[in-house]
């Protein structure tokens, strides 16, 4: 997996997600990955068909290097509907994951449960222009990476759109707090220059962050 190098010298290019028969073979040599503070992250192509194939076949690969021998089996259930959709569970392994769509790409991000309480991961298309004006009225809205980190720390909360995302304060650039949701650190993931993508997570308070490794 990748390792990050100091800022100062720039983050290397993430190389592909080594073979594993839990990524299929279309996403073969196109599936990129990196490391961020102990959470796994991934990003591919959209295959055909279903979205969340793609991005159930990733989380499969980064949760079976974390959780080796654990079923593997993802569901999905909206807290507001109930339908099958919603944040990714494995709920037979111990990890957390987190699913973003940015159209052509699918992006994972995959640690431990032990390690984080929350996490959640956003992305757009660099060349995006969402508009965010009706979202953010009568302040402006803020800029694409600026709104990654929002709807990563929304997913994190697990309540989505449901809290108004004017309401998540940011402290710096690295932290952020949500009315009855806590506080996240936010991290940015260098993903080349056609994504922009931001992950959001929680950690026991007893926990030490991670240090960035290979």
């Amino acid at each position: 997996m990748l390792q990050l190098i100091a800022a100062a010298s720039g983050p290397r290019e993430p190389r592909p997600l080594p073979a594993s028969p839990l990524v299929r073979r279309p996403y073969a040599g196109r599936v990129r990955r990196t490391t961020i503070e102990g959470v796994r992250v991934a990003w591919a192509p959209l295959g055909p068909g279903d979205p969340r194939e793609t991005a159930d076949a990733l989380i499969r690969a980064l949760a079976a290097e974390l959780a080796p021998g654990s079923d593997l089996r993802i569901e999905r259930r909206c807290p507001v509907c109930g339908g099958p959709h919603g944040r990714p569970v494995l709920p037979s392994a111990p990890v957390r994951a987190s699913v973003a769509y940015a159209d052509p790409w699918t992006v994972v991000a995959v640690a431990g449960a032990d390690d984080v309480t929350a996490l959640g991961i956003d992305a757009e298309p660099a060349a995006a222009a969402p508009d965010l004006a009706a979202l953010f009225a009568p302040a402006d809205p803020p800029d694409l990476r600026r709104w990654t980190q929002i709807e990563a720390v929304l997913k994190a909360d697990g309540r989505g759109l449901l809290v108004p995302p004017d309401r998540v304060r940011f402290t710096g650039e690295d932290t952020a707090t949500v009315p009855g949701g806590g506080e996240y650190r936010i991290l940015p993931v260098p993903a080349g220059a056609e994504l922009l993508v931001s992950l959001a997570v929680r950690r026991p308070r007893s926990a030490a962050t991670p240090t960035r490794r290979r």
